[in-house]
């Protein structure tokens, strides 16, 4: 059963339950990825504690599996625009625009759940108590500080696992005789390593803001960016955590990846059947 361009097969509620499904599934897998990272970045000790790794899991999963619904419906309906239903080819630089701007949809629920999750991993508490400490003490608008570079890494991710992952795929399977699996396993790596390395300036930065809610020490995007290089000396300040990140993210696009094409015809067998 071939699954590819899943996302103009499905309609929107339905590329919104597989995106919640596969995004939930992934997070539970690499929670233990975002901790380390998100540790490092603010100069946190790291610990093997499973109930520390895995504190603000909750949060985690509400995060992922939100953003990969609404990366899965933001991208398959610009590639509906784009190209029309399933069955119109679309270039690899379509694939990846496509998904850039469906990625950017996500930015404002992305900056509300991660700060909780972050907010929970310093200071402890429950995902619903946090929330209304943050308002309480912040207001509505504290749960979006962070947006622009929270809007900014979900482009670039979701650039990287419904674009160039899918799109690679495609091309070695059509202009070569490599296994799909391996066209799968390098677009991962490729677009893993290339999407960490350019997102992970504006997710450093979004961590460290939303780690200081009372701005003690990191302002706004420009001034947090300032101290950074302050504190650190050079721009390696800006890739603290890549390591962790970077694996985080070849994991991501492999799972994800796979799951939507596990799921996808698992959940809704009708859009498949022609292929089967």
């Amino acid at each position: 059963m071939d699954s590819d361009d899943a996302l103009r097969k499905l309609s929107p509620h339905e590329n919104l339950a597989v995106g919640v499904v596969a995004g939930v599934v992934e997070q539970v897998a690499t929670q233990p990825f975002v901790f380390c990272k998100n540790s490092v970045q603010q100069n946190i000790p790291l610990t093997l504690n499973p109930r520390v790794m895995y504190r603000g899991t909750f949060a985690s999963c509400s995060n992922m599996a939100a953003l990969t619904g609404i990366q899965f419906i933001s991208t398959g309906a610009i590639q509906r625009l784009v190209a029309g239903d399933a069955g119109s080819k679309m270039t690899w630089g379509q694939e990846v625009t496509c998904a850039f701007l469906g990625g950017a949809a996500s930015g404002p629920a992305c900056c509300a759940l991660e700060l909780t999750m972050v907010q929970q991993q310093r200071f402890g508490g429950t995902f619903p108590g946090t929330i209304a400490r943050i308002v309480r003490e912040r207001g509505s608008v504290g749960l979006m500080r962070g947006l622009w570079c929270s809007t900014g890494r979900e482009a670039i991710f979701t650039a990287g696992y419904l674009g160039s992952v899918p799109a690679t795929q495609k091309l070695v399977k059509e202009h070569t005789s490599l296994n799909p699996w391996l066209g799968n396993f390098l677009g991962a790596i490729g677009g893993g390593l290339v999407c960490a390395a350019i997102s992970q300036p504006l997710d450093t930065i979004k961590t460290c803001m939303q780690g200081d809610l009372e701005r003690k020490k990191y302002g706004g995007v420009v001034d947090t960016f300032k101290n950074l290089l302050i504190e650190h000396g050079s721009i390696r300040a800006m890739y603290r955590g890549y390591s962790f990140r970077a694996a985080n993210i070849i994991v991501d696009f492999l799972l994800l990846d796979g799951l939507s094409r596990f799921f996808a015809p698992l959940m809704y067998p009708e859009r498949f059947k022609s292929q089967q």
